[in-house]
């Protein structure tokens, strides 16, 4: 993968210390098939509209026991067409993770963005509001990113956006509020109007920093990451960076779009480089595919993983799902982005199973850039980090509680 050589970006103290985090370590064995079982009252927003129309069948797999310390991040991305003319499968999606949080010992949703088809209309941010509140409603945490779609002007970032005014559910203050009251996770912060997130958390005896990153960032909005990336409070987390669009789903860098966003990639590109025994993972969204890329191995230290299926139709006479840029389908029938991607971790196998469970059709995909296990960690986990800026940190965090 290609490595930015450009300058360094000037540091900018926007974050505020947020304090010592401390959570328990989880050990559980958990079935992670199916969609029975589960975590209690599924809290739909007053006034939510019936999902039964969808009525997806429920998965028939085996049950398949987890080791111990094991847990799982839910990752979803590109909605926006259910947001535009699907509402209540999005909403269904946002339940089955409910239903399905404490089976699979879930700890985080990331949103890698797109929530919106058109970032100025009102109706879609309410959709996108009422599937991410039952998130919020059932104590789920959850961080989320911009996308080019949800800019108030299309493809610009600079142009701002409605969602935390629109969306009780994208305002930092209630979900950071959320967030913080649980016993292993704390809201790091926001940027850009909140078109930028980042949630620490420890689980399975690890500390793990999580920053969502908007679509074609602005320098300010990068160094909002970096500052975070350079805090002593966070120099013994392992880093997921989780932006909207950085690599493609041929894992390249020179998109179709490479100039737009030219700026963005080698600043990001930097960051990677630059904390590369710290990011091990990025999650990337964006770019329509039938399934999606990952690293074979880690590159510079991290995985890279792509998915979205916001065009698939899915549809008897499209074998592929793939609706791409074709203006003869509807939007709503692309159904794709019901597709929720779950990422299980393994600390006492350094390893991450990747599983991809498709809501529409009911069932787990089995593509092999659908269903896959990567090493979790190029680099050995130390509880003292060195960091070229910060030095050496070590006793800055009190040690994980049992």
């Amino acid at each position: 993968m290609p490595s930015s050589k450009r300058m360094k970006l000037s540091r900018r103290s926007f974050v505020k210390s947020v304090g010592a985090l401390t959570a328990g370590a989880v050990a559980v064995g958990l079935a992670t098939a199916g969609d029975a079982g589960t975590r209690g009252e599924v809290l739909a927003p007053p006034g939510a509209a019936s999902s039964q129309q969808f009525a997806p069948r429920r998965d028939d797999g085996a049950a398949e026991a987890l080791p111990a310390n094991a847990f799982s991040i839910f990752w979803i991305t590109d909605t926006q067409f259910l947001s535009e003319a699907n509402p209540a499968l999005f909403r269904m999606m946002t339940e089955w993770i409910a239903r399905n949080w404490e089976k699979h010992q879930g700890k985080l949703v990331i949103h890698t963005g797109d929530l919106v088809q058109t970032g100025s209309d009102t109706v879609q941010w309410g959709n996108a509001d009422e599937a991410m509140s039952i998130l919020l409603n059932n104590s789920i945490p959850y961080t989320w990113c911009a996308g080019n779609h949800d800019d108030l002007s299309l493809n610009d970032s600079t142009s701002g956006w409605m969602g935390r005014r629109l969306a009780t559910s994208l305002d930092p203050a209630a979900v950071g509020a959320m967030v913080n009251a649980l016993p292993y996770a704390q809201w790091v912060g926001d940027y850009h109007d909140a078109m930028n997130t980042a949630m620490a958390f420890t689980a399975g005896g690890l500390k793990l920093l999580v920053i969502n990153i908007e679509w074609s960032a602005e320098p300010d909005a990068l160094a909002w990451a970096e500052s975070i990336l350079d805090n002593p409070l966070y120099a013994d987390y392992r880093v997921i960076l989780a932006p909207h669009a950085y690599i493609d789903s041929s894992g390249d860098l020179q998109q179709s779009q490479a100039e737009q966003i030219d700026t963005f990639t080698s600043g990001l590109t930097y960051l990677l480089t630059s904390y590369s025994r710290r990011v091990f993972l990025t999650l990337n969204g964006h770019f329509p595919t039938d399934c999606g890329y990952n690293t074979p191995s880690p590159v510079d230290g991290h995985n890279d993983l792509m998915f979205d299926r916001q065009d698939c139709t899915d549809g008897a006479d499209e074998p592929t799902g793939r609706g791409a840029d074709d203006q003869t389908s509807n939007d709503s029938d692309r159904i794709g982005g019901s597709t929720i991607t779950i990422l299980t971790f393994m600390p006492d196998d350094n390893k991450i199973a990747v599983k991809t469970f498709d809501l529409y059709k009911g069932g787990w995909r089995t593509g092999q850039t659908e269903q896959y296990l990567i090493d979790m960690f190029a680099y050995p986990v130390t509880t003292t980090s060195v960091h070229p800026v910060i030095g050496t940190a070590s006793g800055t965090l009190p040690p994980l509680q049992s």
